[in-house]
């Protein structure tokens, strides 16, 4: 089985930081994408060329709505969910601080838990999987 590619999105109200790393911890792509149709395509193309037929995981947080509709195009798309849990992310980042608080960084960290949730727990409860909603099955009115 290929490794995965692992993708932050740190979640704003217009702008979302986007990072993307290798299963082997490379940064691969650092960027910006506006909360817009143009941006989410933007978000994907940019994933499928630097996935190269790998499974992807997205991890991002849900702040206040902002991550609505891209998570479910997320989902759509058949890649694995991560919600970032802040109260826990702000914790972890107590304990292993970084030099300052940006996005950039914010989206490096979360990058980091996804390396760590295998082997720290404190790194494993940050990350929440998101499992794909399933539609009950549609009625018939007609009998």
């Amino acid at each position: 089985m290929l490794s995965e590619i692992q993708v932050a999105v740190d979640v704003g109200s217009t702008r979302h930081r986007v990072a993307i790393g290798a299963p082997d911890g490379k940064l691969l792509a650092e960027f910006d994408i506006p909360h817009t149709p143009a941006g989410f395509g933007e978000f994907f193309r940019r994933i499928e060329r630097l996935s190269q037929q790998r499974p992807v995981a997205v991890a991002m947080e849900g702040y206040n709505g902002y991550a609505r509709p891209l998570d479910r195009m997320i989902l759509g798309q058949g890649f694995r969910l991560y919600s970032v849990n802040n109260l826990k992310l702000a914790r972890y980042k107590e304990i292993f601080p970084a030099p300052a608080k940006t996005d950039a960084i914010d989206g490096r960290k979360i990058l980091e838990l996804f390396r760590l949730r295998d082997h720290v727990p404190l790194a494993r409860d940050v990350l929440q999987e998101v499992a794909p909603r399933c539609r009950p099955p549609t009625r018939s009115l007609s009998g």
